[in-house]
């Protein structure tokens, strides 16, 4: 399963660099993990990039649990443009895509790609209920 949510991410990540390569609107996308599919697709609105803005400013620190994806839940993907400074215990990143991992049970995560693609998990404050309900979750 993990590996199938892996792979999904990536194709999904492909597609939303073409479409801003090709002078499109960035999109959100929310990808439901129980069915690994992704369920909704909107533009990026100023208030969602605001929320996710908040919410990496609420960073505590690096997620620890050895696996950060759920079984069930969604992945909210939000390209940031601009792209978002990330100092956090030694790392300093340009965050360019954020994807809010939302759990039933557990606190909800971000996953930060710096411009070099790498990934970073993280745990955060921020109260992200405005968020979900912009995107209906």
């Amino acid at each position: 399963m993990i590996k199938k949510v892996c792979i999904a991410l990536i194709l999904c990540f492909i597609g939303i660099h073409s479409h801003v390569a090709m002078g499109e609107q960035p999109k959100v996308e929310v990808f439901q993990l129980d069915t690994g599919k992704v369920i909704r697709v909107a533009d990026k609105t100023e208030v969602v990039q605001k929320e996710v803005e908040k919410s990496i400013a609420s960073i505590t620190g690096i997620y620890k649990k050895v696996n950060p994806l759920p079984k069930t839940g969604y992945l909210v993907k939000v390209p940031l443009d601009p792209a978002v400074q990330v100092q956090q215990k030694g790392l300093d990143v340009l965050a360019s895509e954020a994807v809010v991992v939302f759990s039933p049970n557990e606190q909800p995560v971000l996953m930060l790609y710096d411009n070099e693609n790498k990934i970073y998990f993280f745990e955060f404050t921020y109260d992200i209920s405005t968020l979900r309900k912009e995107l209906e979750l």
